[in-house]
């Protein structure tokens, strides 16, 4: 089991739901995650200390290929990624 599964969609789609805008990038729900769920961050961190923002962007594409609610609109190279609420 990838690092990224053990970020929940539940997760991934309440701090999505609680950014107003359509528009956002992963550093958005980077800092949402830092302030509402510290433990998790904690653990991430200490499973991958210098990759678990990227954990936490493969989390946010793998919640977008499985709902569709979200998009990227930006490059797939681009970091961080730009998303739009679809």
């Amino acid at each position: 089991m990838a690092l990224h599964d053990d970020i929940s969609d539940l997760v991934i789609e309440k701090g999505i739901n609680f950014i107003e805008r359509d528009a956002f990038t992963t550093l958005t729900i980077v800092d949402y995650l830092v302030e509402k769920e510290p433990q998790l961050i904690n653990d991430l961190k200490g499973w991958s200390p210098r990759n678990w923002r990227s954990v936490v962007g493969k989390a946010i594409k793998r919640y977008s290929v499985k709902t569709k609610k979200i998009k990227q609109v930006s490059p797939a190279d681009e970091s961080p990624a730009r998303w739009k609420k679809i």
